[in-house]
C-alpha cells in the first residue's frame, strides 16, 4: 500500500516559461502523422487523446466499459453533469472539487497520484483524466509533467490502461510535444458530444429532477428585490455579459441555479459553485457567491484585453488565452500575459 506522504511532490514545479505559441494551424500540422488507433493500445501504459472538448470521449468510454473490468474516471464534472454523459451505475467515479461532497476528492497532485497508484496495484481497466487542462493551469506545466511521468511508472507492468483527453490548444506547441511523449497520442472516433443528438447514457430528466429539488426546497414566490437580476446586465460582447450582482437578501437558491445557467451558458466552468445550492445558511451561500462571481468579473475583463489581443494580429495566443479564463484558473498568470503581450504590441 502506498501512503500518501510517500508520493513526490508536484507542486514544488514551476510553469514553463511563456514561449511564443504556435498558430492553430501549424500546431495541428505538427501533431499530424504517426498516431495509433485505439486497437493498437496495451496496458500498463499512459495515453493521451487530443479533443476539441474532451467531454465527447464519454460515449467512447462509454462503449469501452466491460462488464468484467473497470473504469475510473476523474473529472471537473459534476456528478450530475457527468451522468448526462456516461453511465455512473457502470464506472467508479471521482469528481475534482474542493467541496464536501461523497465523491468529490482534491485535485492535488499528490491526492490523485496516491489514488491512482493505489487503485492500479491489482486488477485491470481503464482510468480516464479529463482535467489535463485544469490541473496544469492550477499546478504549472512542469508539476503536470512530473505527474503523469510518475503516473505512468506506476501503472507500468500493470493490467491497467491510463487515458488522458485533452485539448491541444490549451498548450504551447512545445508543450504538447512533451505531452505526447509521455502520453502517446491514439485516435478514437469523436461522436458528438451533445447530449441531445447522442441522447446520452442517461436521459435529461434526472438532471431534471435534480433541479426540480432544488427549487423544491425554495418555493415561495420571490420578493420584489428578487425578480430579474439574470437580466440585468452589462454587455461586454455578444455572448458574454458583466451581469449584475444579486444582493444577500436576494440570493435564494431559484436565483442562484439561474445565475448558473447563466454562467455555463456563456461557456464558464460553474463545477465549483454547484454545492452552494445545497447551502442552507444564505450568508455562507452569498459569500462563496462573491468569491465566484470575482472570478468571473476578472475573466470578463481578461477578455476585453484578449478581443484587443486578437485585433493586433495575436490569435494563437488570444485563442489559447480565451481557453484558460473560462476555467477561471491561472487568472493571475493570464492576466500577467496579456499585460506582458499588450505592452510589446503598443
Amino acid at each position: 500500500m502506498v501512503h500518501e506522504e510517500q508520493n513526490p511532490s508536484f507542486d514544488s514545479y514551476t510553469s514553463d516559461s511563456m514561449t511564443p505559441k504556435a498558430s492553430r494551424t501549424g500546431l495541428f500540422e505538427s501533431l499530424t502523422g504517426g498516431v495509433p488507433n485505439m486497437s493498437d493500445v496495451a496496458s500498463g501504459r499512459v495515453y493521451g487523446i487530443q479533443l476539441d472538448d474532451p467531454r465527447s470521449g464519454y460515449v467512447w468510454l462509454q462503449k469501452m466499459t466491460a462488464s468484467n473490468s473497470t473504469t475510473i474516471v476523474l473529472s471537473r464534472l459534476s456528478p450530475q453533469r457527468l451522468g448526462r454523459w456516461i453511465s455512473l451505475e457502470s464506472i467508479e467515479f471521482h469528481w475534482l472539487s474542493s467541496a464536501n461532497e461523497p465523491h468529490a476528492i482534491e485535485p492535488a497532485l499528490e491526492r490523485l497520484h496516491h489514488l491512482i497508484t493505489t487503485s492500479t496495484e491489482d486488477g485491470d481497466g481503464i482510468i480516464w483524466l479529463d482535467a489535463v487542462e485544469y490541473l496544469g493551469s492550477r499546478h504549472g506545466f512542469d508539476a503536470l509533467m512530473n505527474f503523469v511521468q510518475s503516473v505512468g511508472d506506476s501503472v507500468a507492468g500493470s493490467g491497467w490502461t491510463v487515458i488522458l483527453p485533452y485539448n491541444p490548444l490549451a498548450f504551447e506547441a512545445t508543450q504538447v510535444a512533451r505531452l505526447r511523449r509521455e502520453a502517446v497520442s491514439i485516435k478514437i472516433d469523436e461522436i458528438d458530444s451533445s447530449p441531445d443528438e447522442s441522447g446520452g447514457p442517461e436521459s435529461h430528466s434526472e438532471d431534471h429532477e435534480t433541479k426540480a429539488e432544488v427549487f423544491e426546497v425554495d418555493r415561495r414566490e420571490p420578493g420584489e428585490d428578487e425578480v430579474d437580476y439574470e437580466t440585468a446586465a452589462v454587455e461586454v460582447e455578444p455572448g458574454l455579459l458583466m451581469l449584475s450582482r444579486i444582493p444577500l437578501a436576494s440570493l435564494s437558491r431559484a436565483v442562484l441555479q439561474r445565475r448558473l445557467e447563466q454562467w455555463q451558458s456563456m461557456g464558464f466552468d460553474v463545477g465549483e459553485l454547484e454545492p452552494v445550492l445545497l447551502e442552507d445558511d444564505r450568508e455562507n451561500r452569498h459569500n462563496r457567491y462573491l468569491v465566484y462571481e470575482e472570478k468571473v468579473r476578472r475573466a470578463v475583463e481578461c477578455e476585453r484585453r484578449i478581443r484587443e489581443l486578437e485585433s493586433l494580429g495575436f490569435n494563437a495566443d488570444a485563442t489559447k488565452l480565451r481557453f484558460r479564463i473560462m476555467q477561471l484558473t491561472g487568472l493571475d498568470d493570464v492576466e500577467l500575459r496579456l499585460e506582458r503581450l499588450l505592452a510589446e504590441a503598443r
